[in-house]
């Protein structure tokens, strides 16, 4: 995980991916990898630490790779939403228009839970339900962005069965799975922590599946123009140059951001990618 996937082909002497789709696939394949590894042994990583190293990549890939424009925006200061979304993660059509997908990532344990994913205090407004509401205040796409690896126990005995655009993704492209933060909602019902199992292979989906195959909007979310997605409260990171970072320096003074927004925010507009994958519709 602390490598550069696409250095690292090149010493291997691999043909890096070079769109973002074939690319989403690679990343997820090793975080698969990483995390089964970690389980192996009976260990745990933080889902913060993953996340870092996911925006890291997409930055990455920004650096290296024109197929796709990625821009990444970050908070300089440590931030808790009011909705829970850790990462706003903003997909262009190739229109100029974007979609919104509001991301809370989770990790697996060893033993193939999601620790956090429960039934909690009576009375207490859960997680989901937040998101659910940002979805409906924002035109969003809610989804649990969840970090998956082979762990020692729970682990499905059954293959992938979805199929998108590509075809059915192998078990290794789900170690970036994605869940309708409506169906953790349905299916999150006791106080034990939710298994991997209990959402694949019917409720979850690959990333690549953002990437790759064009979606039809959710019946209440609605498209961004770049305008409209602010960023002047974030810095943005990883940039090609210092002159391609508008925001450089810039740092809020009162620690707040707007209502809905994450401390995280990616932009991508897929450009050549969308077309690549047009005759995969």
């Amino acid at each position: 995980m602390l490598t550069d996937p696409i250095l690292q082909a090149i010493l291997l002497g691999y043909s890096p991916p070079m769109s973002l789709c074939d690319y989403s696939s690679y990343l997820s394949q090793r975080v698969y990898r990483h995390l089964s590894d970690v389980f192996r042994f009976g260990l745990s990583f933080s889902e913060l630490g993953l996340t870092d190293h996911f925006i890291l990549d997409l930055a990455r890939f920004s650096h290296r790779s024109r197929s796709a424009t990625v821009k990444v925006y970050k908070t300089s200061w440590p931030v808790e939403t009011a909705f829970g979304n850790d990462i706003d993660l903003f997909v262009g059509d190739g229109t100029g228009q974007y979609d919104w997908y509001a991301l809370q990532a989770k990790v697996m344990s060893h033993e193939g839970e999601f620790n956090d994913l429960k039934i909690k205090a009576k009375g207490e407004f859960h997680q989901w339900l937040k998101l659910l509401t940002h979805e409906r205040l924002f035109g969003s796409q809610a989804f649990y962005l969840l970090y998956v690896g082979k762990s020692k126990t729970n682990f499905p005995t059954t293959g992938p069965t979805k199929k998108d655009c590509n075809g059915v993704a192998p078990i290794g492209e789900y170690g970036l799975s994605l869940v309708k933060a409506l169906n953790i909602h349905k299916t999150v019902t006791r106080t034990t922590p939710m298994k991997f199992t209990e959402v694949f292979p019917d409720l979850v989906e690959p990333l690549r599946s953002i990437f790759c195959c064009p979606r039809p909007l959710h019946l209440t979310a609605r498209k961004y123009t770049e305008d409209e997605i602010a960023t002047p409260a974030y810095r943005q990171v990883y940039a090609r140059a210092k002159s391609d970072d508008i925001y450089q320096g810039y740092n809020a003074s009162d620690h707040v951001l707007p209502d809905g927004f994450a401390p995280l925010r990616v932009l991508i507009d897929l450009n050549s990618d969308v077309d690549e994958n047009k005759d995969a519709r």
